[in-house]
């Protein structure tokens, strides 16, 4: 019987510690702004972007990723770029604003005045997210280094990384 009750004990101490899960999918809307290469003018481009994600257990959740972009370079060049990425992220779910890292790949398709295709791309960058509205709307923050491969000579261009800076809200879906 003892034997019993420092078992029961056990496990309760144990699914008291565990975190639990959200099951619900959820729908991510973001605004930021690029910074191409090594430039530092703030008013080049622009990201808007909607994830749709999930929690794969207490530490990670992946995103499916649509995203479309606009570059200027002061120019009035016309360089779009839309694609589809799949996120990864190793969330820290202990402080109350949830940081977060973030890595994902897809492709990326680019559409300038002299030129388009379609070629790979990377992220990898941080974030984090707080509660903005209760206890299901979150504030989301996010810093992330996007490299894609696409290897022309577009103006403004002297490499293939831009800094992704965006804000935006996570909203769950359903209850």
């Amino acid at each position: 019987m003892i034997r019993f009750l420092v078992f029961i004990s056990i496990i309760f101490s144990l699914c008291a510690q565990a975190q639990r899960i959200d099951p619900r999918w959820y729908y991510n809307v973001n605004v930021g702004i690029i910074i191409p290469d090594d430039d530092l003018q703030l008013n080049e481009a622009q990201i808007y972007d909607l994830r749709i994600g999930k929690s794969l257990n207490k530490d990670w959740s992946y995103e499916f990723e649509l995203f479309t972009d606009n570059y200027d370079f002061d120019i009035d060049y016309g360089l779009k770029h839309h694609g589809f990425m799949l996120n990864f992220l190793n969330i820290n779910n202990e402080p109350l604003w949830r940081p977060y890292f973030l890595m994902g790949g897809g492709f990326i398709y680019h559409n300038s005045p002299t030129e388009s295709g379609i070629n790979p791309v990377f992220n990898i960058g941080v974030g984090g997210s707080w509660y903005f509205f209760g206890d299901n709307i979150r504030l989301r923050a996010e810093a992330v280094s996007r490299l894609d491969l696409n290897n022309t000579d577009l103006p403004g261009q002297d490499g293939f990384g831009d800094g992704v800076f965006t804000l935006g809200l996570t909203i769950p879906i359903g209850n």
